[in-house]
């Protein structure tokens, strides 16, 4: 009885404290199945998420957060049965930490300068916009981000003049562009595409996104999403959301 009501509490406060759903899943319940995914790329795997449902797949709970505290509060006891990220260090992390099993890129997705104007839409307009990127310290888009303007002598300048916008996340940085705070934004690819607007790839190497199984959660159903998204069914979907899907990068 105290280990089932320790579960339940843990799942009423990770839920209180974690960002969006894409669902709201009502009560805390301890046949709920929650895959944790950053929210750059998560409407790509609710894509994919939406195929493998209508082959008959089961029911899961998606959680998007930045990557950096969905990774803390899977360490901490979140009950995530899969972690699905845009991030490559922090999966690694959980893996030496025992948390995450079975860890795979299951695709490359590219960094992309996104606003609401074609005109402002490339590279040679940089270093005039007013610019939203996410933050470096805990989302790997905005580390490619912040490498790539210091690379090109922008960041600097930029945070001097305050012309550089640090999100809490990607879909934080957009908000930012369709807020008037902002011209444009360094984000995902699948981001851009999901929000629509014009987008530019930039010269950054395709970037990783990794997931793993929980240790501490198994499910079949999660065990069957993440072979689901690494194969040939997932692959078109992957593909239609900007990235190189995993059978490519293999």
């Amino acid at each position: 009885m105290y280990i089932h009501a320790g579960r339940v509490l843990l799942l009423v406060l990770f839920l209180l404290s974690s960002a969006v759903f894409t669902s709201s899943p009502g009560a805390a319940s301890e046949e709920d199945v929650y895959v944790a995914v950053s929210p750059g790329i998560a409407q790509c795997v609710e894509d994919i998420y939406a195929s493998f449902a209508a082959a008959g797949g089961g029911k899961l709970v998606f959680v998007k957060e930045a990557t950096g505290p969905l990774a803390q509060k899977m360490d901490a006891g979140a009950p995530f049965a899969l972690l699905i990220a845009a991030d490559p260090g922090w999966p690694k992390w959980l893996l030496e930490r025992g948390k995450l099993k079975d860890t795979q890129v299951c695709a490359r997705g590219h960094l992309v300068l996104w606003t609401e104007k074609e005109e402002l839409c490339s590279e040679e307009k940089l270093a005039s916009l007013r610019i939203a990127s996410p933050d470096p310290e805990t989302t790997s888009h905005g580390a490619l981000a912040a490498d790539y303007l210091k690379s090109h002598g922008i960041w600097e300048k930029k945070m001097e003049s305050q012309a550089l916008v640090i999100t809490k996340n990607a879909l934080h940085a957009v908000m930012s562009v369709q807020a008037g705070s902002t011209d444009a934004a360094l984000i995902p690819e699948s981001l851009a595409i999901e929000v629509g607007g014009f987008r530019t790839r930039l010269p950054v190497s395709p970037h990783p996104t990794v997931g793993g199984l929980s240790t501490s959660f198994p499910s079949e159903v999660a065990e069957a999403f993440w072979e689901y998204l690494l194969s040939s069914n997932a692959a078109p979907l992957w593909k239609k959301w900007g990235f190189e899907p995993a059978e490519a990068v293999r």
